[in-house]
């Protein structure tokens, strides 16, 4: 996916000088980095590839001296325009984690999400003993999702690092 995305985005050179270029099936070249078209797909590539890409996403969206103002957009709405959980998922997820149905805990509990991110959402409730809390439920899967990724980032940059200027 990476190497795919290096060469989608204008760094064929890296995946070209490493050797792995001969055993994928890669696009051609992108074109002219940083046009806003491309810098949208740039996000929805990320996004697709799983949360610790989007939270690199997130992370790039705030680095102005080293992002043209287009990526930086594109970027920007991997900060709040996530998808939330269906209801019934965050149900079945707060139930498994706390052990007991949900009317047991919560004398209330709001399913629409205050918020949704790449790792979770948060919903207002009331426990039973009248308490407002705000109830954070991890996304399903998301410990082995996030473990992948960062052994792909960790495998990323030493790749950069033995293959660029500044890894040296």
């Amino acid at each position: 996916d990476m190497a795919v995305l290096l060469v989608k985005y204008g760094r064929s050179d890296l995946v070209r000088t490493s050797g792995i270029d001969s055993k994928l099936a890669l696009p051609d070249e992108a074109g002219e980095p940083g046009r806003a078209r491309d810098a949208t797909r740039l996000a929805e590539d990320l996004e697709r590839m799983g949360p610790a890409f989007v939270k690199l996403g997130q992370l790039m969206s705030t680095r102005s001296d080293m992002f043209p103002p287009e990526v930086l957009d594109a970027l920007s709405r991997l900060q709040d325009e996530l998808e939330a959980m269906p209801f019934d998922v965050v149900e079945r997820i707060v139930q498994e984690e706390l052990g007991v149905r949900m009317s047991k805990a919560f004398e209330d509990f709001d399913p629409k999400p205050v918020a949704a991110a790449s790792l979770g959402q948060v919903h207002k409730a009331r426990l039973r003993d009248g308490r407002l809390v705000a109830v954070k439920v991890q996304r399903e899967g998301i410990r082995e999702t996030v473990r992948g990724d960062l052994e792909a980032l960790d495998g990323i940059s030493t790749f950069l690092e033995e293959h660029t200027a500044p890894g040296e």
